[in-house]
């Protein structure tokens, strides 16, 4: 080829480039969408930080100091990162008005510091045994007092606002009945940065001072746990209501739920032989920890017989399973004239359950009661564990928390040294879904093949990835499943919206495809998965064309959208 004919080669880009030029196309992108904050009005965030103005907030650092700064070479990226704190990065269809703000210090398991989710080499004289701390919370508004909804976002731009100031993690529901909360924090790195523990002592602060009704507040603090514990962002979502039960408030108000006992008390009752205690968790919760160790007699030379308050385990997968529970003839003859105790992780569920309860069968039973604090009060009381065995599953990075372990199970699997086995939980029913061993690990984030709740599996089985194996699927169900004989895939049944009901009555269902779960622990249904590969197969043209004979056909034929307008 002559110089004049000859097409010029375009130079490849080294590694660093590639990257730089893979950034900027992402800033770009990002700058183009909506921002979940821009779509908040102004007047909101002015609102929010009126609030701060009205007293005098103590100064908690929240941006890496320009000692650490200058270590990565001056770049002032990561500090005006962390005057922004939103990523611009939605939660689906099902929150897109929520907000998202990124922790700017955090930890890896190993102990590493992350700042703004990069390694840094700060000096190990300022990470010297940094901890975490949690707050676990819940509010509900008086009744007559709901926010309005302008109410809920200034509250929202006003947490927003304290998890910059406060360099927050964690989750928060908001709705117009109120609160539910589980926030994390973790010691600043800085010379003049707050200890976890100041800093969620502040935000409780933060919250009276935005609404009286906080003073009233039961803050569940937990100290000095592992860095790791803090979570990486927080996440401040609008809700309808702050737990889903399907229930109308008109028919169960939570001011109107059970009589609230102190540890001590409720510990005092679980002994009464008049008395049932219900679970009001999940079954996938259950099966690692429960009340019902004043069922037991602590002397081997006796026979084990009942003692105290019989423990009932509704077997729910979900909060929405309650209501089809407690309607059951054989549920009303168990609780008929006994003192009914509720539970729950930290007693919010509790809350709508109970005063649900109270409605039905008030009159039947023998007084609704429900244990303040729920599971995490109950261990800090009796630290020995009293009436309770095993582990508390718990929504956070703990993953599950013993009476004698308040770090809990996250993370990696392997044996803490010097770790016993409790004997007397041997007979819990948590157990390997593959190879049936006692194991009480939920890791690597499986879930049931039929109705998509989190099982137990073991580090062996795991390793052979059975979920992934074709024939081997259905190995790789929950108890109830088990016990139900659901066989059909949660992915190829449609259900209500928040996989609260089958949309196909059992009875109408094919016997001969098998069983499906009534419900399911996903937002939307099973059938998300097929949505998805028809919303993908639309975006690509039938290349058959007009020739397509396909009437039901998922790819995409423009001569027929005209056919589609006329017929709608």
């Amino acid at each position: 080829m002559t110089d004049d004919t000859e097409v010029k080669r375009k130079r490849r880009l080294s590694k660093k480039e590639r990257k730089a030029l893979k950034k900027q196309r992402t800033n770009n992108n990002n700058a183009q969408k909506v921002s979940i904050t821009a779509t908040k009005p102004e007047a909101d965030e002015e609102a929010a930080i009126d609030y701060l103005k009205n007293y005098e907030a103590i100064e908690v650092p929240t941006k890496v100091s320009s000692e650490i700064n200058n270590k990565k070479g001056g770049n002032n990226t990561a500090n005006e990162d962390l005057e922004g704190g939103s990523t611009g990065k939605t939660l689906g269809k099902w929150f897109p008005n929520a907000l998202l703000v990124k922790s700017s210090i955090s930890f890896t398991n190993t102990g590493q510091l992350l700042v703004n989710g990069k390694v840094d080499g700060i000096d190990e004289s300022k990470t010297k045994n940094p901890r975490a701390s949690l707050v676990l919370f819940y509010q509900y508004t008086e009744k007559t007092k709901k926010w309005n909804p302008e109410r809920v976002k200034i509250l929202m731009s006003y947490l927003s606002i304290i998890a910059k100031k406060r360099n927050l993690g964690g989750r928060i529901r908001v709705a117009q009945e109120g609160v539910n909360a589980t926030l994390s924090a973790v010691d600043m790195p800085t010379k003049d940065g707050a200890s976890a523990a100041e800093t969620l002592r502040y935000v409780a602060q933060d919250l009276k001072n935005f609404d009286p009704v906080f003073e009233e507040t039961d803050f569940k603090f937990i100290d000095d746990l592992s860095p790791d514990r803090h979570f990486k962002e927080l996440r401040v979502i609008p809700v309808e209501e702050l737990v889903f039960y399907g229930i109308r408030e008109e028919d169960a108000a939570c001011q109107e739920g059970g009589v609230h006992l102190k540890a001590k008390e409720y510990h005092e009752m679980l002994k009464e032989e008049n008395a049932v205690v219900i679970d009001v968790r999940n079954h996938y919760e259950a099966v690692i920890g429960r009340f019902d160790g004043q069922e037991k007699v602590d002397d081997p030379k006796k026979k084990l017989e009942h003692k105290g308050a019989e423990y009932i385990d509704p077997k729910m997968r979900k909060s929405t399973d309650f209501t089809q529970w407690l309607s059951k003839d054989e549920t009303k003859e168990k609780l008929k004239d006994k003192k009914v105790l509720m539970f729950c992780t930290g007693g919010i569920r509790c809350e709508r359950a109970s005063a649900f309860l109270k409605k039905e069968m008030g009159d039947e039973v023998d007084g609704v009661y429900q244990l303040q604090g729920g599971i995490e009060r109950y261990l800090k009381a009796f630290p020995d564990g009293g009436f309770w065995r095993g582990k508390n599953f718990v929504f956070d990075k703990r993953e599950a928390v013993s009476a004698e372990d308040k770090d809990g199970d996250g993370g990696v699997v392997k044996k803490k040294k010097g770790k016993k086995d409790n004997k007397k939980d041997d007979d819990l029913p948590a157990k390997c879904c593959v190879c049936e061993k006692k194991w009480d690990r939920y890791v690597g984030k499986k879930k049931c093949f039929t109705c998509g709740v989190p099982v137990l599996m073991c580090s062996i089985c795991m390793s052979k990835k059975p979920d992934k194996t074709k024939g081997m699927e259905i190995k790789v169900r929950c108890p109830l499943c088990i016990e139900e004989n659901i066989t059909v895939p949660c992915s190829e049944v449609e259900f209500t919206d928040n996989g609260v009901k089958n949309k196909k009555n059992q009875d109408e269902q094919d016997a001969s495809a098998g069983k499906a779960a009534q419900s399911v622990l996903k937002w939307g249904g099973g059938h998300a998965k097929k949505k998805k590969l028809q919303r993908k197969a639309q975006r690509r043209i039938c290349q058959f064309g007009t020739e397509c004979v396909r009437k039901d056909c998922m790819f995409y034929h423009p001569e027929r959208q005209g056919e589609k307008s006329t017929s709608s």
